[in-house]
């Protein structure tokens, strides 16, 4: 498993050990320093029992969820995104208290979310644009509470988050957001802030939903029929719609990914989106300033979906994640490439600040994986 922050990146192993490379200015790379890594760096602290299932980023901080259902939180700490009830930075991981059977986590750019198998999500962190919803912006929380109506019980399956809205997936299908919709990422039709889960338009029971991702400020929803769809802002063609840059407060069909397309996975950056399909390769579309979109082209957006260079059938692609202004992607085989904005080192090639427009070989320690 990979994923992707704003400027650092990590990578689970097949023991679920945890890998991280990139800006580390607020200790998010988890070693105890401030000190940018442009190679992959084991996170310390860790406990023999501290193995991951599931690890994401928000700007500047990280969550990781335990194969035995705890979630440690380190980097980035101001808005009391981390959960301990302080505000300090911490560069290595703790324990959120209170959090227990927690199966997978999300982070916003200075707000977390956790999906508990009961169904319940939990957030905390910033709450200036309503994102913790609960209905009592612009009151930040410091440590874990639930989300309005989605307590135990709520059929919640996926969660995901935005720079300041969350998003969640529930079992028969419905999409629910909240927080900030200026852009319309909230998909409720208007823009505007809401601080408790709205349905979006057009995706309530039965939509065929099984997947959901959320960038800066625009979301995606994948259906189980192969059909991408996807709202909020679109000014550098996020949406993959060819209309940039007009942004769309309700759902729209990403062109080129719809019935039969074969695709399996999503993943959003910041102002870009990555889709993964079931022969291993990758699509991409969006901002493309820093090669982000891996199709060799940079600097130029593209509003549609293109394919990224490389990655085929010979070798496909089992994973990705999509950070700032770079992506990630994984083999079966454990081994990584990236490419994208590298001026932090988040490629992990020793290369930094070396961008790259196509993918490159991540330096994942061969014994690791």
């Amino acid at each position: 498993m990979v994923a992707a922050g704003f400027r650092t990146s990590a990578w689970l192993g097949a023991d679920r050990s945890v890998l991280e490379w990139g800006d580390n200015a607020s200790g998010e790379v988890g070693d105890g320093s401030t000190t940018r890594r442009i190679t992959p760096t084991a996170v310390r602290g860790l406990g023999h029992a501290d193995k991951g299932q599931d690890i994401t980023f928000g700007d500047s901080h990280v969550l990781l969820v335990t194969t035995d259902g705890r979630v440690l939180a380190w980097g980035h700490n101001k808005s009391g995104q981390l959960g301990d009830g302080e505000t300090v930075d911490r560069p290595r991981p703790h324990e959120v208290a209170g959090l227990h059977n927690i199966r997978a986590v999300a982070a916003g750019a200075s707000f977390s979310l956790a999906l508990g198998v009961d169904g319940a999500v939990r957030a905390w962190g910033n709450n200036q644009s309503g994102q913790l919803g609960d209905g009592n912006a612009p009151i930040d929380h410091g440590s874990p509470a639930t989300v309005q109506g989605l307590g135990p019980g709520s059929g919640v399956v996926r969660i995901a988050a935005g720079l300041s809205f969350g998003l969640v997936l529930k079992r028969d299908g419905s999409v629910l957001a909240w927080g900030n919709g200026t852009s319309g990422q909230l998909g409720i039709g208007s823009s505007g802030k809401v601080s408790a889960p709205t349905q979006v338009r057009g995706l309530g029971p039965g939509s065929g939903v099984v997947a959901i991702a959320a960038g800066g400020s625009f979301a995606l929803a994948l259906k189980a029929d192969g059909t991408l769809l996807a709202w909020g802002n679109n000014a550098s063609g996020q949406l993959g719609d060819g209309t940039a840059p007009k942004d769309h407060a309700a759902p729209v069909p990403v062109r080129g990914i719809g019935r039969g397309s074969g695709v399996v996975a999503i993943a959003a950056g910041a102002t870009f989106a990555l889709a993964l399909k079931r022969d291993g390769t990758v699509r991409a579309w969006g901002n493309n300033a820093s090669g982000q979109l891996g199709d060799g082209t940079s600097p130029h957006d593209h509003a549609t979906p293109v394919a990224v260079v490389g990655l085929g059938a010979r070798q496909p692609i089992k994973a990705i994640a999509a950070g700032g202004s770079h992506s990630l992607a994984t083999r079966a085989d454990g081994s990584t490439v990236a490419w994208g904005n590298n001026s932090s080192g988040q490629l992990g090639d020793n290369t930094a600040p070396t961008d790259h427009a196509t993918p490159v070989a991540v330096a994942i320690p061969r014994g690791s994986r």
